[in-house]
């Protein structure tokens, strides 16, 4: 078995029985025709793998505050390379940050994340584990950090991890003394701290029971910076070289990372090569820089570290006894990763060690969590040598509390021997304590090569079970990655037994979701008496039945009408269903110039039949916002829909547009052209376009861009980037992260800020996360700058909303994250939004 097919166990806290009293077996059902015996090349690297996990018993941990900030070319040297078991320890799922291919934030976007993480994890050969602290957006100190976190929270969190996967060696990105992201400097501190308190018995004396004691790692290495030659002159280093060939997988370490990296999509853009990589990081002769590392903390100088090291492991030593116990198996004297092209000759070896150490009474070691998972790899090592494979999947992904879930469980022999299977069984955790079932099935029988063993099994689930569904919902309760169960089968091979192991996961949900309300928010520009929302949304039954379920609107305090709100949902159907919300109405009758507040509302299902039902919420807006008449608004999307259900909202006839649409149209049609956040970087072929956007703001339109970075904007010989506006605008890497920080008008005369709607401070109450991003730090004399703001004691930032007349048109570029304010329905955006695109188009 492989050992990364143990992530899902590793980050659930709750393990589902499968198997249990009353199980269902079916006679084998299938014997199909397996390959044969002849290794393809996934199966040599699979055996090369195991091979190489049996000669190394540590394990090495990289601590990383957010997903892709792992260092995955160390962790695939280290396993891959050197065959440690390698783990990852993130603070966060990420979710405060921006999301590079879809609409998802927050919650959601921490979801996908944490899928991400796993997807990359896979190729790094390591095992992905989550603290669970919140992702609150960017920012600039770790006091920051432990005041949303907790630092005592943060701390104890850490040290579970640590006692729980006992790591030898830390490795991280992140320093302590660098001014990074505040998130970077709390875990580096936390790491500090955590290196000594996962070893105090008096530091979270109550995490120690049920078997769990306390650890102490004896390295901590942090990574240096790009000026690392002077940074570590006169320290212990282990460099790690990206440019390696792993020969044995016919790949570059650095085209391994490079493709977990990927795997990361929603923080994309990524090189899509190698030879892009390096170029972007300037290197002329396409190789990436050397990794260095510096030993930051160390248990005990018993075992120094090896100079000149390219192996965070190397010098250390177990106790004899424990080495001895869990000594790798030699062929000749020489590792048996010299053998992987002799099959059966390694297999023999593996057999004679396992009889060896295991069917005979031997002393008990001094460290039986490190020789258990050893052991365990031997086992997966003689399975892979024999070719078998076991796996356990469910027939659905989707289980319903108070029903029954099938599963099916595969045994296939694809090697020349005949095992004999001699049980079978399930292992459970539950909230209380972990547990194994008693033995399912104790019919021996044997599986001869080229033959496959399938098996189906049913479980009742309890009526009580936690749901898993939606995902979003949750990222922070430990139920994030589903349910999962093992399945344990004995086997015996030349009269030696062994033990395979394969794992499942499936999801626990309600039995009719909702998901996907549009819009939400819900906003209203003007406030009505009464005004009825259209919302649309997806029922999904996960009943293997059909269900009639009705439609149930409410906020805290009363319950609306929803009209023509009743469905039959097919067995496991997924639908598309509108509803008629009547009766909302604005919380605060005042001006059209007042924000006039929201509330939630909620929608639930009502059905006959038991079971738990989804509910979801949307938002209702009253923005009181004033557009020009008769706009037309063009617009490129970047990654989410905000500024296109912004403008429906507002009631304002908009397009989305290509780029092939902007180099061919007459873009004097559109009253404004919206360029979205980053879409200069996401669809990069618009900046060949971009001087028809220009030309049109020159001939009377408004052209309206909203954020990008400064690597993503700033003019770039090397990316064919000219400077985009039309008068220069240089964009620095300051942002306000204070979602509250004090806003000045500048000028609280300037038409942008007046017409038609007049702005005021309480527009930019409500906000959530930030003020803005990667503000200008140079702009031309032909903008105003209307706005400036700052964090606690820091100098202003004044280019967050810069405008300027050109030609007979206007141009207006803002660092402001307007699309998460929209997306959260703050009034005060959707004002300012239709200010910008009614800018020229309305008299004062």
């Amino acid at each position: 078995m492989k050992r990364n097919t143990q992530v899902v166990l590793h980050l659930s806290r709750i393990l589902l029985a499968l198997l249990c009293a009353g199980v269902v077996i079916s006679a084998p059902r299938a014997q199909q025709a397996a390959q044969t015996t002849q290794s393809n090349n996934a199966d040599r690297v699979a055996l090369y793998q195991a091979l190489l996990d049996l000669t190394n018993p540590w394990t090495v941990m990289c601590i990383a505050a957010h997903p892709d900030d792992e260092d995955g070319t160390s962790l695939i040297v280290m396993r891959h390379k050197y065959g440690a078991h390698t783990v990852s320890l993130f603070s966060t799922f990420g979710e405060g940050g921006q999301n590079a291919i879809g609409p998802e934030l927050y919650e959601e976007l921490g979801a996908i994340r944490a899928t991400e993480t796993m997807a990359a994890a896979e190729i790094q050969g390591s095992e992905p584990h989550f603290l669970g602290l919140k992702d609150f957006g960017y920012s600039k100190s770790a006091d920051e950090a432990f005041r949303v976190w907790g630092h005592d929270e943060a701390l104890r969190r850490m040290v579970l991890q640590i006692r729980k996967l006992r790591p030898d060696v830390v490795i991280t990105n992140h320093s302590a003394t660098n001014n990074d992201h505040g998130h970077h400097q709390a875990t580096a501190r936390l790491e500090l701290e955590a290196f000594d308190a996962a070893a105090d018995a008096k530091r979270f004396a109550e995490q120690l029971k049920d078997g769990l004691t306390t650890w102490q790692v004896q390295r901590l290495f942090v990574r240096a910076g790009r000026s690392a030659q002077t940074q570590t002159a006169n320290s212990q280093v282990v460099t790690i070289d990206p440019n390696e060939l792993d020969p044995i997988r016919a790949t570059i370490v650095a085209a391994e990372a490079l493709r977990a990296l990927q795997q990361h999509a929603t923080q994309g853009p990524w090189p899509k090569t190698l030879a892009d990589m390096a170029r972007a990081r300037n290197s002329p002769d396409g190789k990436l820089p050397v990794i260095r590392y510096v030993l930051t903390r160390e248990a005990t100088d018993r075992y120094p570290l090896t100079k000149d090291s390219h192996n965070f492991l190397d010098g250390m030593q177990l106790p004899d006894n424990v080495a001895k116990e869990i000594a790798p198996p030699l062929i000749d004297g020489k590792p048996l990763t010299q053998y992987v092209d002799q099959r059966d000759r390694l297999l023999a070896v593996l057999l004679a060690t396992k009889k060896e150490r295991y069917t005979s009474k031997r002393d008990q070691t001094g460290d039986p969590a490190r020789t258990s998972r050893m052991a365990e790899l031997l086992d997966s090592a003689i399975g892979t040598a024999a070719g078998l494979e076991i796996s356990i999947a469910p027939v659905n992904s989707d289980a319903v509390p108070n029903s029954t879930a099938e599963f099916l469980v595969t045994l296939s022999n694809r090697g020349s021997s005949s095992p004999f299977v001699i049980a079978t069984h399930s292992g459970v955790i539950d909230e209380r304590k972990e547990r194994f079932i008693d033995v399912i099935d104790k019919r021996p029988y044997q599986i001869p090569p080229g033959k496959t063993e399938t098996f189906k099994f049913t479980h009742a689930v309890p009526a009580t079970e936690p749901l898993t569904l939606p995902r979003s919902e949750h990222l922070y309760d430990e139920r994030l990655f589903r349910q999962s169960g093992s399945m344990n089968v004995a086997l015996k091979l030349q009269e030696v037994g062994f033990n395979l192991k394969a794992q499942t996961s499936f999801n626990v949900a309600p039995a009719v979701e909702i998901t996907n309300i549009m819009p939400s928010p819900f906003v209203l520009p003007l406030p009505k008496a009464q005004q009825p929302a259209t919302v649309r949304f997806q029922l999904i039954n996960h009943r293997p039945r059909e269900s009639d379920v009705s439609v149930i609107a409410s906020t805290s305090y009363r319950q609306f009408t929803a009209k023509d709100c009743k469905f039959q949902l097919r067995p496991f159907e997924h639908r598309s269903v509108a509803c008629v919300i009547e009766g909302l109405e604005a919380p605060i009758q005042s001006s059209p110039n007042a924000i006039l507040g929201s509330y939630d509302v909620t929608l639930g299902l009502r059905d006959s039949q038991p079971g738990p039902l989804g509910a979801k919420k949307f938002r209702a807006v009253w923005a009181g916002a004033l557009v020009a008449p008769n706009l037309k608004v063009g617009y490129i999307r970047g990654f989410d829909y905000s500024v296109r259900n912004a403008l429906t909202a507002l009631g304002v006839e908009s397009k989305e547009l290509t780029v092939g649409e902007i180099k061919r149209d007459d873009l004097q049609q559109y009253s404004a052209i919206i360029v979205d956040n980053r879409v200069y970087e996401s669809q990069p072929e618009l900046i060949a376009a971009n001087q028809r956007l220009l030309d049109y703001a020159k001939e009377g339109g408004t052209l309206i861009v909203f954020y990008h970075k400064s690597n993503e904007w700033n003019p770039d010989p090397r990316r064919n980037r000219p400077q985009l506006a039309p008068y220069s605008i240089i964009l620095g890497d300051e942002r306000v992260t204070d979602e509250n920080a004090a806003v000045t008008f500048e000028d609280s005369g300037h038409p942008l800020l007046n017409v038609p709607n007049k702005l005021q401070r309480v527009d930019f109450e409500g906000w959530i996360q930030e003020r803005g991003l990667y503000y200008p730090k140079e702009w031309d004399a032909n903008y105003y700058a209307l706005l400036s703001m700052a964090d606690p004691d820091e100098n202003s930032l004044k280019g967050g909303l810069l405008v300027a007349d050109y030609g007979s048109g206007h141009y207006i570029y803002t660092s402001m994250v307007w699309y998460r304010q929209l997306r959260a329905g703050v009034p005060g955006a959707y004002r300012m939004l239709a200010n910008m695109i009614s800018y020229g188009k309305t008299k004062q």
